[in-house]
């Protein structure tokens, strides 16, 4: 039996009603023009988790939902700075 590439977070078990969706996690990426590890800096977690997350092997923790929602307000030049200041740290 093959995995459903769309994973989701219902309202019961993430925060405020955040959801996860694998093909809106990967476009998030792409439209940031960032990689997997640079995602993962900015969400505090490893490049292989992104990797899992948009290959629907795992989903995000409700800790993550919230920061991947964080994320998704920001611009591309947001990120530029935010990566910049943490790798300046």
């Amino acid at each position: 039996m093959s995995r459903s590439k769309t994973i989701e977070a219902t309202e019961d078990d993430s925060p405020a009603g955040l959801r996860f969706r694998v093909a809106g996690f990967a476009a998030l990426r792409k439209k940031l023009g960032i990689s997997a590890a640079e995602m993962g800096k900015l969400l505090g977690v490893s490049a292989q988790s992104v990797y899992h997350w948009e290959t629907g092997k795992t989903k995000p923790r409700a800790s993550q939902l919230a920061a991947i929602s964080a994320v998704r307000k920001m611009g591309k030049r947001e990120v530029t700075a935010k990566l910049n200041e943490r790798s300046g740290q």
